[in-house]
């Protein structure tokens, strides 16, 4: 890891301050790594939702639950297995997907016009 060694100091006003301040607390960043990530290319997206993730959390509880079932209906050879192993795949590349489209930062590249602060 380098190590450190330029401070730069950055007068707000306070309005810019509190934009700040909000947009760091709404991706559970401290404001030296936020800050970072915005000088690096890269705009740091909010944190996931405690809803969210507690959807997330069900449907990978949902999987699993599919998963017992098949391997039931397998047992007692009442399932097309290619089948359902393909969908069970699709699922979890599914949910793998949700889960870095909420936590991938966003790159400055990407975006046609930055917001500006207080929108």
């Amino acid at each position: 890891m380098q190590k450190r060694q330029f401070t730069i100091k950055v007068r707000l006003t306070k309005s810019e301050l509190d934009h700040l301040n909000r947009l760091v607390k709404e991706s559970r960043l401290s404001r030296e790594s936020y800050i970072r990530m915005l000088v690096s290319g890269v705009i740091p997206r909010a944190a996931p939702s405690k809803e969210l993730l507690e959807t997330t959390k069900l449907l990978r509880n949902i999987a699993n639950n599919i998963n017992q079932v098949a391997r039931i209906a397998n047992r007692n050879g009442s399932l097309d297995t290619e089948t359902y192993q393909s969908n069970y795949a699709d699922l979890l590349d599914t949910i793998d997907q949700i889960m870095l489209m909420m936590q991938a930062p966003v790159k400055m590249e990407e975006l046609w016009q930055l917001p500006k602060y207080g929108q």
